[in-house]
């Protein structure tokens, strides 16, 4: 399960609940890393890299990368910093075979959750 990644940790703790939800789901391993991350150890809790996770895999693996991004995009678009990455890995790499999920964005279920969420929405006063 690959996210961004962020300085936040409550935005990889939210990656996390995904990923476990996922993992549950599948009845299968499920891994999460981000496509980049800030260099120290203070960043740590994003976990490994896209690019270092795939290095990582063992001969002949067989992956699917699945996308935690709302939107297409530089990111997760087509030619975007994934693909580009996936790239550079099977270069390195061709014993693996990678697949990617498409992006949340679209998604039937996504639509129904914000539907649910406006109809549970909770005013707010933004001016005093």
């Amino acid at each position: 399960l690959c996210d961004h990644g962020s300085p936040v940790a409550r935005v990889a703790r939210a990656r996390e609940a995904v990923r476990k939800a996922l993992e549950h789901k599948l009845g299968q391993p499920v891994a999460g890393i981000c496509m980049e991350r800030r260099e120290g150890p203070e960043f740590d809790f994003n976990g490994p890299l896209l690019e270092d996770a795939l290095l990582a895999l063992p001969t002949g693996t067989r992956v699917r990368v699945a996308l935690l991004f709302l939107q297409e995009g530089r990111h997760a678009g087509p030619g975007g910093d994934i693909v580009q990455i996936i790239q550079g890995v099977l270069g390195k790499r061709p014993d693996l075979s990678v697949q990617t999920t498409k992006v949340l964005a679209g998604h039937t279920a996504l639509i129904s959750l914000l539907a649910e969420r406006v109809l549970k929405s909770v005013s707010v006063r933004l001016f005093h």
